[in-house]
């Protein structure tokens, strides 16, 4: 995006620092700072008589007995008083406990509030997929002529229809939120029966759902994990032997990665397909940081088909389904081959890319081993991963238009260490909107940003280590495939 091409507009932020959470957290520290502020007046209200009845000061009450009268009087009216220690501890106790007792109704209304569209989302899809089950038949005549009409529409008046239903995505996401969140239920009413093999209720609804759906898809397709990783000794790109300073600049060195796959070497061959680069920064106290460039899906069929590929709809439907993937774990074995055990990391990601990099960073095993101090994603659906560690921030990057970051049904958790920036540079291009270009425009308009989640999140990955500090010494590629 050229200096004179005005940035794609922020519209909404979501999580971090200045997010719904973390303000919860705020109150929930201000009332626990009330409570310790109330437990201090009651010692030093209990300090107060503990002083008057000393037995050296009763003693010598006797030589002074109006002074010491009128001393125990005002330490009686300080401590128990009307306007004392103990009745302002009791009234800060109560403030405490007022404003943690909003927090839980706050947290109980959000949780309602998601549990009831949950519900409502399931019953919908139930009764579509009810519906289609008992007039199967005449749907499948109207999907039979409207298929036929549709090809016998002109060039212009197919991308017509295309272009309107890009529209209505970019004007209405929601519509596909939630048409994609009613999957389990609609997978329930075609079968009339409970997915219980799938480990139905993992969500907030008792039913299946999406990712229950995207779990038996899985399973249908095989569930394939096994994989193979190779190291590659290639020329590099500018950006990744330059020491990235911003967002922008790590999601144009993830677009070179991603490129790498139109690579081919002498014999025509796309050898690089399904790679993956590892740049490794070192700053002036040897301090070492490493940050993974992870692209996104290459075989965009809904059918995977058996081959070397592991960037494919079956890794999604894993994903979605929390399943283990061959491409995740070849990452984590191309990160062990590098040298990234016990190392802080960063992850970034473009789609599926984006999809493991939350998933890894959000697994126990793969956190024990690898420091994963921050996550990057761009165009993914990440919901399916419920909550990030705390040790761990992630920045969430979706284009308004783009449909593949509704996938997962639904928003993104709020976290006070996860934000999600939603901008819009998108059109009626459905697929265009999906392209790594826009996200590069998006990650400039968070650069320009002075919105407060934005800045904390980009200033903390300065402080880091990972923006403007240290040299690029190394950039090492591995490719993932199947076996």
């Amino acid at each position: 995006m050229s200096s004179n091409t005005p940035l794609p507009p922020i519209q909404s932020v979501s999580g971090g620092s200045h997010g719904v959470e973390a303000g919860y957290d705020e109150m929930l520290a201000l009332a626990a700072r009330y409570q310790q502020k109330a437990g201090d007046f009651l010692e030093m209200a209990g300090l107060g008589a503990q002083v008057m009845a000393d037995g050296d000061l009763l003693e010598s009450a006797v030589l002074s007995p109006i002074t010491f009268g009128d001393a125990e009087l005002q330490v009686l009216d300080a401590t128990a008083g009307p306007d004392g220690l103990t009745v302002r501890a009791v009234g800060i106790e109560a403030d405490a406990l007022a404003v943690t007792a909003c927090v839980s109704a706050f947290r109980a209304s959000d949780t309602f509030s998601r549990q009831l569209s949950e519900a409502v989302d399931h019953a919908l899809g139930f009764g579509l997929g009810l519906f289609i089950r008992t007039n199967l038949v005449p749907l499948l005549a109207v999907a039979g002529v409207s298929y036929a009409a549709y090809t016998l529409m002109s060039d212009d008046q197919r991308a017509a229809v295309t272009r309107s239903m890009g529209q209505l995505l970019h004007d209405h996401p929601e519509v596909a939120e939630h048409l994609i969140n009613s999957g389990g239920g609609l997978l329930e009413g075609l079968t009339l029966m409970p997915l219980g093999g799938l480990n139905t209720g993992d969500g907030p609804v008792d039913g299946a759902t999406t990712n229950d759906a995207a779990r038996l898809l899985a399973l249908l397709f095989g569930n394939d994990s096994a994989y193979s990783v190779t190291a590659h000794d290639i020329d590099q790109s500018q950006h990744l032997t330059s020491t990235p300073t911003s967002l922008t600049d790590l999601l144009r060195s993830l677009n070179d990665t991603n490129e790498l796959d139109a690579v081919k070497n002498e014999d025509g061959e796309n050898h690089l397909n399904g790679a993956i680069q590892i740049q490794k920064i070192v700053d002036a106290q040897g301090d070492e940081r490493h940050i993974v460039y992870i692209p996104g899906t290459d075989d965009m069929g809904p059918v995977p088909e058996r081959d070397e590929t592991t960037r494919d709809m079956l890794t999604n439907y894993q994903l979605i389904g929390g399943m283990d993937t061959a491409y995740g774990q070849g990452i984590a074995d191309a990160m062990r081959d590098a040298g990234l055990s016990g190392k802080d990391v960063m992850l970034v990601g473009h789609s599926q890319g984006g999809m493991v990099s939350t998933s890894l960073a959000a697994d126990p095993e793969f956190a024990r081993e690898f420091h994963v101090r921050h996550v990057v994603t761009a165009g993914s659906p990440t919901a399916q991963v419920p909550e990030i560690p705390g040790g761990t921030r992630a920045i969430h990057f979706e284009n308004r238009g783009d449909a593949v970051p509704l996938l997962d049904g639904e928003d993104n958790p709020n976290q006070p260490n996860r934000t999600t920036v939603t901008f819009d540079d998108g059109n009626n291009d459905v697929c265009g909107n999906h392209d790594i270009v826009h996200y590069i425009g998006g990650a400039q308009a968070a650069d320009a940003s002075s919105i407060g989640s934005i800045r904390d999140h980009v200033d903390q990955m300065g402080k880091d280590g990972f923006l403007g500090g240290g040299t690029v010494v190394s950039v090492d590629t591995y490719t993932i495939s199947r076996t």
